[in-house]
């Protein structure tokens, strides 16, 4: 019997409702390390998981938060450098917070907004690796309209 290479783990799906956004922006200077300005724009989602696979259908009906950032850190004498990569961090699927958060390039982050209040874009899909105490990989975000939509 030959033995291959494990299959890798087919990855999980969760289609989220948008209900509300909200827009934060803070700057601050701070002169005692390197990156004396610093500044961190954030757009908050929070929705209503309507689709997800059977693995994690306990979540399903549940409140998801959905954090994109954009962030970055200014330094003296034209020494900025470009700060726009993007960031995924795990998706938290938990009893208590079911939670993503990724940080953007600018110019797609401040593409968002005008999208979601014309209503352009109604839903997010978050695709994720396997879960370990309630913590799995981010492997994208999709933001797109209820005409995109597939089921789970």
């Amino acid at each position: 019997m030959v033995k291959g290479k494990p299959v890798p783990p087919v990855p999980s799906t969760l289609i989220t409702k948008i209900e509300t956004v909200e827009q934060t922006y803070y700057i601050s200077e701070n002169r005692e390390h390197q990156t004396p300005v610093g500044d961190e724009a954030i757009i908050e989602i929070m929705g209503t998981i309507e689709q997800i696979d059977l693995r994690h259908k306990r979540h399903l009906h549940r409140s998801m938060e959905i954090t994109l950032v954009c962030s970055r850190s200014f330094f003296g004498e034209d020494r900025t450098p470009p700060s726009d990569k993007p960031f995924l961090l795990p998706v938290q699927l938990r009893k208590d917070r079911c939670s993503v958060m990724a940080y953007l390039p600018a110019d797609a982050f401040w593409a968002l907004p005008p999208m979601i209040t014309s209503g352009s874009i109604t839903h997010v899909e978050v695709r994720f690796g396997p879960s370990r105490c309630g913590s799995a990989e981010l492997l994208s975000i999709y933001l797109l309209p209820k005409s995109k939509l597939s089921s789970v």
